[in-house]
């Protein structure tokens, strides 16, 4: 509509001087002059409803810049927390590991001692079996040495606990070797004592010293095999996903530390495993 009212206007003074080749009265000037008026009026119009728009335009971009701005507030204050809950998550752990450490090493002394005790009382068990065993003589005085060649005789060799004893010791003086057979006599004598998981451990603990790592894990697999009740399975479990986990094996020790976490749910090994596990998830 607008460009052709511009068109007649334009057109206009052609029209007139074409059709008579004379000049226009006073009648057509007025009439191009109207049209005129209304293109004008038109474009004016136009100009208008293309302000409004480009305001409405604008108003809109404030509001989604504002918008966007808000979202970009959130999503930086989610990022914050969540790292803030990592951080705290993390310094959680540390802690649980650090008393679980510390607690170990409490339970360590007071099985130590406790197995001192043992190995002590096996020794005095020894020594009074062996004087029962010698022969009452009435007739030599008090304080003198019985005849050589006596008809007594010592019960032979060491205890569990003295066995287990010896071993610990030559284990923390750095004598791996001579604590493995200790540990292993211990197994070979007393298949059925309470500290058979323990040297059984043990022995696996030797090879890991001496960096035998293949030795090392395939004993700590036979403590998990054979006595998969004992406090000592899950500990083997764990020193063997940890062993995994170190040579790149990740899906390998993951397989272990969930074994820890499903057979074995209240142990400090499992604590320990879930951490890991925690850490790997998405």
């Amino acid at each position: 509509m607008i460009a052709s009212r511009a068109v007649r206007a334009l057109c206009a003074p052609v029209v007139i001087l074409t059709a008579g080749a004379c000049f226009a009265t006073r009648g057509d000037v007025r009439v191009l002059q109207s049209d005129l008026q209304v293109v004008r009026g038109d474009l004016h119009a136009t100009r208008g409803e293309m302000m409004a728009r480009d305001s409405a335009f604008a108003r809109t971009l404030a509001d989604v810049a504002a918008s966007l701005a808000v979202v970009n507030d959130t999503v930086q204050s989610m990022h914050a927390t969540t790292m803030r809950l990592r951080g705290d998550v993390r310094e959680d752990l540390q802690a649980i590991r650090q008393q679980l450490i510390t607690i170990q090493e409490r339970t360590g002394e007071s099985a130590r001692r406790i197995q001192e005790m043992r190995a002590q009382l096996e020794e005095d068990a020894r020594e009074r079996a062996a004087a029962d065993l010698q022969p009452r003589d009435t007739t030599r005085p008090p304080g003198t040495t019985p005849p050589a060649g006596g008809a007594s005789a010592a019960p032979a060799g060491p205890g569990p606990a003295q066995l287990y004893q010896l071993a610990q010791d030559q284990f923390r003086r750095g004598s791996a070797g001579s604590a493995r057979a200790a540990y292993s006599e211990l197994l070979t004598k007393f298949p059925t004592s309470d500290l058979a998981a323990d040297a059984l451990y043990g022995v696996a603990e030797t090879w890991a010293a001496e960096g035998n790592g293949v030795a090392a894990d395939s004993v700590y697999a036979l403590v998990v095999e054979r006595f998969p009740r004992s406090e000592r399975a899950p500990t083997a479990l764990y020193k063997r996903a940890t062993a995994l986990r170190v040579v790149g094996q990740t899906e390998q020790a993951r397989a272990l530390f969930q074994q820890i976490v499903d057979k074995y749910p209240k142990s400090d090994a499992a604590l320990l495993a879930e951490g890991f596990l925690g850490a790997r998830r998405p």
